[in-house]
């Protein structure tokens, strides 16, 4: 069991930061969105800069949300966004998914994505999702699953960034392919009935062109360092990284690229008497 903080290989820079503020409510967390009534109280676990949080704010009120993120740096944009869209049924605080700073039992919904991928223990944090979920609330995690990952048309210098991103997630001791591996999770953590569903976010025409501004705003950033510090590329490779995104802003209208993720959301199930499953009884 580890205790020091995960490596987010990600990162927090701007670059990070701006992928992440891309996604909302609505183009991220649609598939949760239905299970969410007014007057819930709920969790958002790694809520990054709460593009996603305000949106479940809006959809619970008047209940509240409670974005939780390890990055003191984010919780503070996180808390100017939200303030910005007059959300005042969100909140923000520092916490780690591996302990939750919150009593069992406390929410009626919590959502998860982007974050267990993240971790060299995902069933620490995901028991602990389970831990403060109340009986009959609901639980929706989503998660990238890059084993699905499409680009066309190829290029070497993109492909081979694509490879030491994975690589470096798998020597940072995260799954680059947990997608597909959530279920197992929930189960081992105590959740059933679940329901699962695929999409691919798709980078075509503009949205292409940011995606590539991001990509070589992570390698200025802090990717191409770590690359060129772990000897698995020299400077004038990430250079062709680099050239190679900026011609793509160039030419989006050829450019196709899709990430697959996967999506579970299900129903809690209280144990009542831990010595027989047939005495599970639905909250």
């Amino acid at each position: 069991m580890t205790n020091q903080r995960e490596q987010y290989t990600m990162g927090y820079g701007q670059a990070a930061t701006s992928i992440m503020s891309m996604r909302t409510a609505q183009n991220h967390a649609a598939f949760f969105l239905p299970y969410l009534k007014p007057g819930m109280k709920m969790l958002d676990c790694g809520c990054g800069p709460g593009t996603i949080t305000v949106g479940f704010g809006e959809a619970v009120a008047p209940g509240e949300v409670v974005g939780t993120e390890i990055e003191e740096a984010h919780v503070a944009i996180a808390q100017e966004n939200a303030l910005k869209q007059n959300a005042s049924n969100v909140r923000f605080e520092s916490a780690d998914l591996y302990s939750l700073p919150f009593e069992d039992a406390s929410f009626d919904a919590v959502f998860i994505s982007a974050v267990l991928a993240n971790l060299k223990e995902p069933i620490r944090g995901v028991r602990e999702a389970f831990r403060v979920l109340k009986s009959g609330g609901v639980i929706g995690v989503k998660d990238f699953d890059h084993g699905g990952d499409l680009i066309y048309p190829a290029d070497p210098a993109i492909e081979k960034y694509g490879e030491l991103y994975v690589r470096m997630r798998l020597d940072n001791g995260h799954d680059p392919n947990s997608g597909r591996k959530i279920g197992a999770l929930l189960i081992e953590a105590g959740f059933s009935e679940l329901k699962f569903s695929a999409v691919y976010e798709t980078f075509t025409g503009p949205r292409a062109a940011a995606f590539a501004q991001f990509s070589v705003g992570l390698l200025t950033e802090s990717w191409g360092n770590e690359f060129t510090s772990r000897s698995w590329a020299t400077k004038e490779d990430i250079q062709e990284m680099i050239n190679a995104y900026r011609e793509t802003v160039t030419k989006v209208i050829n450019q196709f690229r899709a990430a697959r993720l996967l999506e579970i959301d299900r129903s809690f199930i209280t144990l009542v008497n831990p010595r027989g499953l047939e005495e599970l009884a639905q909250g």
